[in-house]
């Protein structure tokens, strides 16, 4: 069979490209990472380097076609104005959540054009974590999960054989009450998790029944564990411990919550895997937030 001209080098020249692109992904989240960890907002510092970490690593090349000139400017814009987002900024605002989604959007055009973008559909999509984690404050609002929170802490008090009576948010204890307010709601830690499922849902290239499995049993491990949290801390104010209440309420400890959240998830999903056969190749990333 006659080999058509030029089709010996078009396989190196993609992959030469899509090595290209993949360093250039590298040098863009490293500035926008080392610009970001300026505002002190670890969690949304986090969760753009696990974001830019999995597109990195599900990044391809969609095809060997040269990008029109104003395609490459567009491309141009969007990653220079996501670093001047985080460049001119000292302090974490909204626009940080659409920088690695410009910065990654940006790349590919200029890379490789549209056939690109549609090519990284799945890339795009981890770009696009930071703009639910940490969760904004209108879907705080409106997924506010204080009740449940109390509901589970309270019924955890009494298997504990703790007397404990609960009035919506509140929980009356014999000698004094907790009120689960929505930065206790376990909401971050909830989709911190979900940021995570969905992370491990698109590396793994998971079934769409495993990835509901992985996002459900996130909800219901970032719940739990907030609300033994809380009960927790219910016990401490009960006792007058106020010191150990602080602790673990704004200290250090509380860190030791969100990475036991992620490490019993992760377990969790693997054991579950495994179990039923055709096990992933890997596991959920442990990250911790406040």
């Amino acid at each position: 069979m006659e080999e058509e001209p030029g089709q010996a080098i078009r396989a190196p020249q993609v992959t030469s490209r899509i090595a290209v692109f993949r360093a250039a992904a590298i040098a863009v989240a490293a500035i926008q990472l080392a610009l970001a960890a300026r505002s002190g907002a670890e969690e949304f510092w986090l969760i753009s380097f696990l974001a830019w970490g999995g597109a990195r690593l599900v990044a391809r090349a969609g095809g060997d076609e040269t990008p029109a000139f104003a395609v490459r400017i567009a491309g141009g814009v969007l990653l220079a104005s996501s670093l001047f987002e985080l460049a001119i900024a000292q302090q974490y605002q909204m626009g940080h959540r659409l920088a690695p989604l410009a910065g990654g959007l940006g790349l590919l055009l200029l890379a490789g054009g549209f056939l690109w973008v549609r090519a990284n559909g799945r890339a795009l999509v981890l770009l696009c974590l930071p703009m639910l984690h940490p969760p904004p404050v209108a879907v705080r609002e409106l997924l506010d999960t204080s009740r449940a929170t109390a509901f589970v802490s309270a019924l955890f008090l009494r298997l504990s054989g703790v007397a404990v009576e609960r009035r919506g948010t509140l929980l009356v204890l014999p000698d004094s009450s907790l009120s689960v307010g929505g930065a206790c709601s376990g909401i971050n830690q909830i989709f911190q998790l979900l940021a995570l499922a969905v992370l491990a849902a698109i590396i793994l290239e998971v079934t769409p029944r495993r990835a509901a499995w992985l996002a459900g049993s996130a909800v219901a491990v970032g719940l739990a564990v907030n609300a033994l949290r809380i009960a927790f801390l219910a016990v401490l104010a009960n006792r007058g411990e106020t010191r150990l209440f602080d602790l673990w309420h704004q200290g250090p400890p509380a860190l030791l919550v969100s990475a036991a959240a992620t490490a019993v998830w992760g377990g969790l999903s693997l054991l579950v895997f495994r179990s039923g056969g055709g096990a992933p190749t890997g596991s959920a990333t442990s990250a911790t937030a406040p």
